[in-house]
């Protein structure tokens, strides 16, 4: 599953995130940038959220939230909600 969108309006910046349910390999990308890559197995939390700020003159602060179902979570759906500034501006589903 991966997921893009933009933040700023002047200082533009491009978010990926990606996660593979196979491998449970998740990884989050500022203008292709690491900003969080790990392997998510096992997890003890239904939501995982991803927290950071996006820019230096313009700044916005991102959420990603990355929901899973406590039984079975690698067979179900697991979605994934993204906010800027806490407004919802995407949503996919791994």
């Amino acid at each position: 599953m991966q997921m893009s969108f933009d933040v700023g309006a002047e200082e533009r910046h491009t978010v990926v995130f990606s996660f593979d349910k196979f491998w449970g390999g998740l990884s989050i990308t500022v203008d292709g940038h690491d900003v969080v890559r790990t392997v998510r197995i096992a997890s003890v939390r239904t939501v995982q959220r991803y927290n950071f700020v996006v820019g230096v003159q313009e700044q916005h602060y991102v959420t990603i939230e990355h929901h899973r179902k406590v039984l079975f979570a690698g067979l179900r759906d697991q979605p994934v909600h993204a906010y800027v500034d806490g407004v919802l501006v995407a949503r996919g589903v791994a």
